[in-house]
C-alpha cells in the first residue's frame, strides 16, 4: 500500500504554486494579453480566488462534519460568473484577495482532522476528497502558469 502524502508536502506545494502565481500576476502577468483558451490572464486570476475559497469552504464543512461543498456549474460558467463580479476589481485587489483565500485554504487544510473525507462535489456529482482537491489545485495553477507563458511568448 502506497502512503498518503503528509499535508505539509500537500501544502508546500500549493504555497510553491501560489507563490509563483503571485510573482506571475504581480509582474508580467499584470499587462500581458496571453491566453488559456477563452480566459484571460486576468480572468484566470479571478478564477484561482473562486476555487480557493470554495476548497477551503468544503474542507472546513467536511471539518464541520457537514456535506461536500457544492459547485453549482460546470467551470466555465463557474469561471464567467466570477469574470463578472470581479470585473471592476483592480489586479491589485484580486492579489489580495488571492493571498486571503490563501490563507483560508491553508488553515483549514491544517485544521482538518481527515483530508481524505470527500469536501467538494461537482456539478456531475463527482465526489473528491481534501487531499485531491489540494493536489487538484496546484496542479491547475502550474498548469494555466505554464500556458500563460507559453501563449505570452508566441508572436
Amino acid at each position: 500500500m502506497t502512503a498518503l502524502p503528509p499535508t505539509d508536502g500537500l501544502l508546500a506545494r500549493l504555497d510553491g504554486v501560489v507563490r509563483d502565481a503571485l510573482a506571475y500576476f504581480e509582474g508580467p502577468g499584470r499587462l500581458t494579453n496571453a491566453r488559456v483558451d477563452q480566459w484571460q490572464a486576468r480572468d484566470v486570476l479571478m478564477h484561482f480566488v473562486y476555487f480557493h475559497d470554495a476548497t477551503a469552504w468544503g474542507i472546513q464543512s467536511a471539518a464541520l462534519g457537514g456535506p461536500p461543498w457544492p459547485v453549482p456549474a460546470d467551470s466555465d460558467l463557474v469561471n464567467e460568473v466570477c469574470r463578472h463580479l470581479h470585473e471592476h476589481e483592480s489586479v491589485d485587489e484580486l492579489l489580495v484577495q488571492l493571498r486571503q483565500a490563501h490563507a483560508r485554504l491553508v488553515r483549514a487544510a491544517r485544521s482538518a482532522p481527515d483530508l481524505d473525507r470527500p469536501c467538494f462535489r461537482r456539478v456531475t456529482g463527482e465526489l473528491m476528497t481534501g487531499r485531491q482537491r489540494l493536489e487538484l489545485l496546484a496542479r491547475h495553477w502550474d498548469g494555466h502558469l505554464r500556458e500563460l507563458r507559453e501563449a505570452a511568448s508566441r508572436p
